[in-house]
């Protein structure tokens, strides 16, 4: 296995404020190659690394995201303190813009961008995914856009974008006409909905699996045939796996 094989999901969530930037940073410094990461947009529609609608879980505050504008919620603080305690009372929420800084400053990581459906549904997909698309431009080359909203990578397909991946919380109809219009680079599945008798090497496009959170988990799914796991530990499974930092990020085709 290399560092290829592991995505950082939301950051390395064990330890730290999952989606905010202290998340991804300590996740390179670990090892890890690919990120993964949720975005919610703002009153003004700036996109925010943000998983739920609702700000209470992570900033113990009441309203959802999209009910503040982006100076207001800059001065929030994303502390994830029920799960966490006071270990990060000043932690900022963090900005798509500052995910393509952190890009920017290491090259050898890819970024799987997940356009939340709530976001959608309250906006409308052009305006989330032209929000998110503007702001990854710089580092297009390194973001996998991805949602369980296919409708919503197809059109940031028509925008021109390059990169994607597909996620589904049930075992897909792999004949589905969008996942061959989109072509997913890879596809994303929760691990309960993969049939036990599925072949995995023999499906169209290459199946990465979550939430994985211990090694022989992983040693199993990728001996099954799975070419990567999504882990809120990903320090922890590099070390298990002897894995050390600096290794190159390489496409999971």
């Amino acid at each position: 296995m290399q560092a290829e094989n592991f995505i950082a999901h939301r950051g390395w969530r064990q330890h730290y404020p999952e989606n905010t930037l202290i998340a991804f940073q300590q996740a390179i410094a670990a090892g890890a190659v690919n990120i993964e990461l949720d975005i919610q947009i703002s009153a003004d529609g700036v996109p925010f690394v943000f998983h739920d609608p609702n700000l209470q879980r992570m900033c113990g505050c009441d309203g959802l995201i999209w009910e503040y504008r982006a100076d207001e919620l800059l001065a929030l603080k994303a502390s994830e303190s029920a799960r966490l305690g006071n270990k990060f009372p000043d932690n900022p929420m963090c900005l798509l813009s500052d995910i393509v800084t952190l890009l920017q400053a290491h090259p050898k990581v890819n970024a799987y961008v997940e356009i939340k459906e709530e976001s959608l549904s309250h906006f409308d997909e052009a305006t989330v995914v032209d929000a998110i698309i503007n702001v990854l431009r710089p580092v297009a080359d390194r973001c996998l856009l991805i949602s369980f909203e296919l409708s919503a990578l197809i059109y940031a397909q028509h925008q021109g974008w390059q990169r994607f991946a597909a996620v589904f919380d049930y075992w897909p109809d792999w004949q589905l006409a969008s996942l061959a219009c989109l072509n997913p680079e890879v596809i994303f599945c929760d691990k309960h909905c993969v049939p036990t008798d599925a072949d995995l090497r023999a499906l169209p496009w290459p199946l990465l699996v979550y939430e994985v959170g211990t090694l022989q988990e992983a040693k199993d799914w990728f001996a099954r045939g799975a070419v990567a796991v999504e882990t809120f530990l990903v320090g922890e499974m590099l070390r298990d796996f002897n894995i050390t930092a600096e290794l190159p990020a390489m496409s999971l085709r």
